[in-house]
């Protein structure tokens, strides 16, 4: 989900990139990628044991409120004034500094032999696939994010969003009148 602002809803932009935003999410657990994503090349592995669903979701608890978080290797972020993900990408090591981010709300829907299911609501600025990182690492093997959806952003809600074709058609016809 991405929010386009026309007009003068441009006034608006600065107040959302500062609104929470909402992840459903499934995290692949034993396996770990550079990326922390689908996209990236296999890095560890180590054995996943399925665990009771009330045991993941108190784990899981430890990271709601403020938390230190440290931003994937592959992120938009500066690092000695470059983006971390082309230093990453050219084989440097590259050490992105811990922020304080908040997490608000995270909740496990399934618990699988494979990985798990949640849903998460953050400030901005947090890194859902660092907090699956994270929450591998606590539940003692490695993980990757196999899929990540943003269901809001402040008030705005995946529902009453557009699909790209919609969209265009609509501000096609808006330029027509």
């Amino acid at each position: 989900m991405l929010l386009v602002c026309t007009g003068r809803e441009t006034r608006t932009i600065a107040g959302l990139v500062n609104s929470e935003k909402e992840y459903r999410a499934r995290l692949r657990l034993g396996i770990e990628t550079d990326t922390l994503d689908i996209s990236g090349a296999i890095c560890a592995r180590k054995e996943w044991r399925p665990r009771d669903e009330a045991e993941v979701m108190q784990i899981a608890g430890r990271f709601v409120g403020e938390i230190e978080q440290v931003p994937p290797i592959f992120s938009a972020l500066h690092v000695g004034g470059q983006r971390s993900y082309k230093l990453a990408r050219s084989g440097q090591q590259t050490n992105p500094e811990a922020r304080r981010v908040t997490v608000f709300n995270f909740t496990i829907s399934r618990v699988t032999a494979r990985g798990l299911d949640f849903t998460v609501v953050c400030s901005k600025g947090t890194y859902v696939r660092a907090l699956a990182r994270d929450l591998a690492y606590a539940l003692g093997t490695v993980g990757f994010l196999s899929h990540l959806t943003r269901t809001r952003i402040g008030s705005y809600t995946l529902q009453e969003a557009l699909e790209v074709t919609a969209l265009a058609q609509m501000l096609k016809t808006k330029s027509l009148e």
